[in-house]
């Protein structure tokens, strides 16, 4: 016998013609008596689905869910014009449990959760496939669902959520009911506003960071939730898909919550107190991006004259006033906050500076200092990166240049007084 098979057998291995069957029994309760719901039927046959109901005022972490009249800045915050000035009804929040985290063809959704506000609060609706054979109806039944809404409001759903279902309602050869539908998935607005101070953007990571929710020992990890189902097909336990369902429950929830949340926080951007100083910031930036000047310039005045935030953003701040005063040709005010950011050893600002005096002021002087400022704080960072190298090299230019034009300037005085 081969050595290495001894060694091998000595050490526990067992030959996989040796490994018993392990079969699991079937279970003795029925799915609708494990899960509490009901059974709804269409002309594809049938599936399964709960209701669960959070009436107005219901607390979710620090989130309270009360009535929003207008919502119009998230919208534009997140590229979803179609549901700009529409009533907080008309958006449907949509979170499936799929066989696959990778999604694919191969890939189904057997459960998807949809959740709405109306006039008594906020409602949860989760239909169920008890098995494959029930899909068609299920997705027949969410056509049907969604033909009151808007608009979705997702996390991460632009790039899983929604493509999973319109390739699932294209092989079922059921037409698409939300082509024309506004999308506005949170997960882009969640990695601009906490993207300096979260690592991770994850919808349960801002459960715990931003909205303070702990999840019950019910919770199961979404990497479980394939395997968990499969289980179920296999068995005909139920019993652990009350922890699939109460994890989907859970994150449509909090999704309402986390887009309540941001569109609170931009009501109360009229002063850095109402906010943690840096979402505050991260505010500005997004406004910033957005090209709504009034409110940027407002949030980064504000930040200015902050003592709680960073250093870092501090500089930012100042010189997001600077770039923003530059484009609209207010060119003394610009100037104050430059010479702020280059007290404070910025290298952008100093540029800024020099550009300004060489091009518009005309004093060479001026702008031939500010360069050599520039190049000191260059000459004391190192240059470590390629845009450090080039930046040297430009300033190098500009240096040789505006001597050229300060000697210039002096022969010609000297000619003048001669």
């Amino acid at each position: 016998m081969d050595p290495l098979f001894d060694r091998l057998k000595a050490l526990g291995l067992v030959q996989a013609n040796q490994v018993p069957n392990k079969r699991k029994e079937k279970s003795s309760k029925s799915f609708e008596e494990i899960i509490e719901g009901e059974e709804v039927s269409n002309s594809q046959g049938s599936c399964y689905l709960t209701r669960s109901f959070y009436p107005w005022n219901y607390q979710h972490g620090d989130v309270t869910f009360i009535m929003k009249d207008d919502f119009s800045l998230v919208a534009d915050a997140g590229k979803a014009q179609g549901v700009r000035g529409k009533e907080l009804s008309s958006l449907l929040f949509i979170d499936t449990e799929t066989t696959g985290l990778s999604g694919g063809t191969g890939t189904l959704a057997f459960l998807v959760g949809l959740g709405y506000f109306d006039k008594n609060g906020f409602n949860l609706v989760q239909y169920i496939i008890r098995d494959p054979t029930e899909e068609a109806s299920m997705l027949l039944e969410i056509s049907n669902f969604i033909e009151k809404f808007s608009g979705f409001v997702s996390f991460n759903g632009k790039a899983f959520d929604i493509p999973l279902l319109r390739a699932r309602y294209v092989m079922n050869r059921i037409p698409i009911p939300f082509e024309d539908l506004s999308h506005l998935d949170l997960l882009f607005l969640a990695r601009k506003l906490w993207k300096n101070r979260l690592k991770s953007r994850a919808l349960q990571d801002l459960e715990q960071e931003i909205l303070h929710i702990p999840r019950t020992q019910e919770e199961v990890p979404g990497w479980m939730i394939p395997e968990i189902y499969f289980d179920y097909l296999k068995t005909g336990n139920a019993e652990p898909l009350k922890g699939v369902i109460y994890h989907n429950g859970m994150d449509i929830v909090s999704l309402a919550a986390l887009f309540l949340h941001i569109s609170n926080s931009f009501d109360q951007i009229s002063t850095i107190e109402n906010l943690h100083p840096v979402d505050y910031f991260s505010i500005g930036q997004l406004f910033w991006e957005m090209k709504i000047n009034d409110l940027a310039e407002s949030i980064f005045l504000e930040c200015v004259e902050s003592e709680t935030l960073p250093e870092e953003m501090h500089l930012q701040s100042i010189k997001y006033i600077g770039a923003m005063y530059k484009k609209q040709e207010r060119y003394d005010e610009a100037i104050t906050f430059w010479k702020v950011a280059l007290e404070m050893g910025d290298i952008e600002s100093a540029v800024e500076l020099a550009k300004y005096y060489e091009h518009s002021a005309h004093d060479i002087q001026k702008a031939l200092e500010c360069t050599e400022s520039a190049d000191q704080i260059l000459s004391k960072r190192g240059y470590h990166s390629y845009q450090d190298r080039q930046l040297r090299k430009e300033l190098k230019k500009r240096k040789s240049r505006l001597m050229l034009a300060s000697q210039k300037d002096k022969n010609h005085v000297s000619t003048q007084n001669s």
